[in-house]
């Protein structure tokens, strides 16, 4: 358990702006920490969570969530990452939120893309 607890914390979720599958200018340095980390780290998959707030029909936000980790996979082979060690890329859109409050921080932090790692 607590390798996995070590591995959460050196890979870092990305956040988006809302209703946008765009990667924001500076979300870049967390995504260039995580490739670096899978560099260092060969043998490790990744699984891309793409995830959404509350606003939005659900059909919206499972479309929005995918092309948020669809993005985040791009950036991640763009950047020379072996495509095969990302294994599957999944959206959950609004239905596993970080923080189930409704208020603005809460939609902020729920707006992300999560690394699972094998």
């Amino acid at each position: 358990m607590k390798k996995v607890f070590l591995l959460l914390l050196l890979v870092s979720r990305v956040h988006f702006f809302s209703n946008s599958a765009e990667l924001p200018p500076e979300e870049r340095s967390a995504l260039d920490q995580n490739v670096e980390w899978l560099k260092e780290n060969p043998k490790t998959v990744v699984i891309l969570e793409g995830h959404c707030d509350e606003w939005g029909d659900h059909t919206y936000n499972m479309e929005l969530g995918d092309r948020r980790a669809r993005e985040t996979k791009a950036y991640l082979i763009e950047k020379g990452v072996n495509p095969e060690r990302i294994i599957m890329v999944v959206s959950f859109g609004e239905t596993r939120p970080l923080d189930d409050r409704h208020i603005s921080e809460a939609w902020r932090q729920n707006r992300r893309v999560e690394f699972v790692l094998r």
